[in-house]
């Protein structure tokens, strides 16, 4: 270790409770993480200072697997309505993906019936960030 266990075990705290806001489930993501944070913090404690390492890598490996699992479940869902993808769904309005971009069939359905002063992520994707 290059620096203090106990600032390197605070330093990976501080990342595990780093979460920009703008995630669509940001609530249910950061008591996770704090609820796990919690838990190693209170183990690490118990701990000599010396030992702190494994409680790192540990964090570090937790907040990693979270990160990925989050990114998996963004895959399965509409971005714009947030709800999981059915592809069963034969509908031309209904759950599945549309083609192979990120929106459901309804939310594109739903975004051909705006008006001339609609805009939208899926009408004008250049406009939000490439419609991501």
């Amino acid at each position: 270790m290059s620096q203090d266990p106990t600032r390197e075990l605070l330093q990976a705290v501080i990342d595990a409770l780093t979460l920009p806001y703008g995630v669509p489930d940001y609530d249910a993501r950061i008591v996770a993480r704090a609820t796990e944070v919690h838990g190693v913090a209170s183990a690490a404690l118990a701990e000599d200072p010396a030992d702190f390492s494994w409680y790192i890598d540990y964090l570090h490996r937790r907040m990693a697997a979270e990160e990925a699992a989050a990114a998996e479940r963004e895959q399965r869902r509409c971005r714009r309505c947030l709800r999981d993808f059915a592809p069963s769904d034969p509908r031309f309005d209904g759950q599945a993906r549309y083609r192979e971009t990120p929106w459901c069939r309804m939310c594109v359905d739903n975004c051909h019936d705006g008006g001339a002063e609609h805009v939208c992520r899926i009408c004008d994707p250049a406009r939000y960030g490439g419609g991501q």
